[in-house]
């Protein structure tokens, strides 16, 4: 069954796309924003984008969230952190992946949404983390997040359920592209 969250129209399934699957994302519509109201409670996050080079490829990890669409490690800020502690504890607690290393801050996103009767706009920092090749993730359900994988690089807009993250996804890609002198022939 595919969900359907108001901040995209993606489909929450992850499958092998053909190129005229890539050529129809490239042509979508602009997305209309609902008009929510003004928000009553502001919420601060982190996460991660993760990347690893395994047999000469550059894979992305991605997570499943309880809306069925795939997405990156994220999660609320503790008071006393830094946004990259929050990101490395979030990524730690809903992936069980250790000896993550910080390449670089990649930006934020934003969006609104409803809660509880309450417009909540979340604001999501994300960082670039590079796993040891040797990485294991374990899921513990925490933050209702069971299942993720590692997807080749030039799937990983295709996988991506969330529009708001192409942009800081592009600045992942394009510094793992400067660190790795180029990802895999013939797929950027």
């Amino acid at each position: 069954m595919q969900t359907k969250t108001p901040s995209s129209k993606k489909p929450s399934s992850f499958s092998k796309q053909s190129n005229s699957q890539s050529s129809r994302r490239a042509a979508r519509k602009p997305y209309k924003r609902r008009a929510l109201g003004k928000p009553t409670k502001h919420e601060l996050s982190a996460g991660g984008i993760i990347y690893r080079k395994r047999n000469g490829q550059v894979e992305v990890f991605f997570i499943k969230d309880p809306y069925g669409r795939w997405t990156f490690p994220k999660g609320h800020q503790e008071l006393g952190e830094t946004l990259a502690e929050t990101a490395v504890r979030e990524i730690r607690e809903e992936t069980n992946l250790e000896g993550l290393r910080l390449v670089a801050p990649l930006g934020r996103t934003s969006f609104t949404f409803r809660r509880d009767g309450n417009v909540i706009e979340k604001t999501v920092y994300l960082f670039l983390f590079e796993a040891p090749l040797d990485a294991k993730e374990k899921f513990t359900g925490e933050g209702a997040i069971w299942e993720g994988a590692w997807m080749q690089v030039h799937k990983a807009f295709n996988a991506s359920g969330y529009r708001n993250l192409d942009r800081l996804l592009g600045n992942a890609m394009r510094i793992i592209t400067e660190k790795e002198g180029g990802m895999e022939k013939g797929k950027k």
